[in-house]
């Protein structure tokens, strides 16, 4: 998994470079700003001592339907548990909702006073991320829960999301022609528009030889890595199991 996690990422994101040409085109595509289209909250939590994810599960359980009802389903609900993790105790809540809608608010206030405290520590600063969906997959997913990489990245000096979208619909056309089961959210962190979060969604177990077949080992690979390369460092990245509950 590590290895084709680090070859995937090879494939995506990394370094910069540029000229004197290079800068005037960089300050009229700063300009150019993502179409967000939701809001996409991260709550990272652990679970106390005494608590396990039998607890986690029936704290959900009871819970979900008023959930359900309070958000009006305006929100995507998702638990996420650290992948090849036997002994888990850090999960994150994950929020999205839609643009200036308060319904995230009123479920964040209703998760802490159904007293969530009581099984798991949880930071709920929630940051204020937009995010947009760059691809999406709209088959069923066979699976229980889809395997996600998020990606924590920062554009290289200079550079931004106007520099960036043409390599993003490079990416986006090819994967397209793979077929594969695969979806990407474009999440940018407010109000440091200079990080973002590049976060890849697998809907299939075998989704690793799929991309080392159909993408990695292709010519095209190598140069839209290069053009990755040019607009962003990705700092971490981390896998998990994502679970969908609304």
């Amino acid at each position: 998994m590590h290895k084709f996690l680090n070859l995937f990422l090879i494939t995506v994101i990394l370094v910069s470079c540029g000229n004197n040409n290079v800068k005037d085109n960089i300050k009229l595509s700063s300009l150019i700003e993502p179409e967000f289209s939701f809001n996409h909250s991260i709550i990272e939590c652990k679970l106390l001592g005494e608590s396990s994810l039998i607890d986690l599960e029936f704290f959900f359980s009871k819970n979900i339907a008023k959930y359900k009802t309070i958000t009006a389903n305006k929100i995507k609900l998702f638990i996420l548990f650290p992948e090849n993790n036997i002994n888990v105790n850090n999960f994150i809540i994950n929020i999205i909702s839609s643009i200036d809608d308060e319904s995230l608010q009123t479920l964040i206030e209703e998760i802490k006073n159904d007293s969530i405290n009581d099984i798991a520590e949880c930071e709920f600063i929630v940051a204020k991320n937009k995010g947009l969906t760059v691809i999406n997959y709209q088959n069923k997913n066979e699976l229980d829960y889809s395997l996600i990489e998020i990606l924590s990245c920062k554009y290289n000096q200079g550079y931004n999301y106007g520099t960036f979208q043409i390599t993003i619909n490079r990416f986006i056309n090819h994967i397209k022609k793979l077929q594969i089961p695969f979806s990407l959210r474009y999440v940018q962190n407010f109000p440091n528009n200079t990080n973002f979060l590049w976060i890849n969604s697998f809907h299939d177990q075998s989704y690793e030889k799929m991309l080392i077949d159909s993408w990695i080992n292709s010519g095209d690979a190598s140069e839209i890595k290069d053009e990755f390369i040019e607009n962003a460092t990705c700092i971490e990245s981390n896998v998990y199991k994502s679970y969908q509950l609304l």
